[in-house]
């Protein structure tokens, strides 16, 4: 994992396939402290280092932070959740390679990191949209790619309608 210091950031490429350096919402995402400026960070990062599909390297760059950060702050948000499911089921499709030396990091961050952070919150209440991406991180972090993404896909209306006729 590199520093978020590292001036590496500023060369890695987003969602859009355009440099973007994630280190400065990933910072600040470190030392929020309200679930408006949580929000608002996801919302960039969503946008950044995802798009219709597409990831880059600042992507997989970010994924232990964001799973770092989560546990540190004990932030149990959908956004975590959700984005880091996604960035590894699109690692899987028509994305860039993770790189060697990389690989590790991360996938130490997804197999046990992500894991852990979900046992943290075991035993607390989710709404429908936390269950889902928490599913979504949970089978990506066993490798079920498929799963995850299948999961991923189902939104809220049809959860709501099957659950409402079974």
């Amino acid at each position: 994992m590199i520093s978020l210091d590292d001036s590496k950031w500023k060369e890695l490429e987003g969602g859009y396939r355009i440099p973007y350096d994630a280190s400065i919402p990933l910072k600040r995402l470190e030392h929020a402290s309200t679930n408006e400026e949580i929000d608002v960070i996801f919302s960039e990062l969503w946008n950044e280092i995802h798009h219709q599909g597409d990831v880059g390297l600042a992507s997989y760059f970010s994924v232990p932070h964001i799973i770092r950060i989560a546990k540190e702050k004990k932030l149990f948000n959908y956004n975590v959740f959700g984005l880091v499911a996604t960035i590894e089921i699109e690692r899987h499709a028509n994305n860039p390679k993770l790189p060697e030396e990389f690989e590790e990091a991360y996938l130490y961050s997804i197999q046990k990191e992500l894991p852990e952070l979900i046992k943290q919150m075991i035993s607390d209440v989710w709404d429908t949209t936390l269950a889902s991406t928490v599913l979504a991180a949970l089978a990506v972090s066993k490798g079920h790619i498929k799963i995850a993404d299948a999961i991923s896909k189902m939104d809220e209306d049809l959860v709501n309608e099957f659950l409402e006729n079974h």
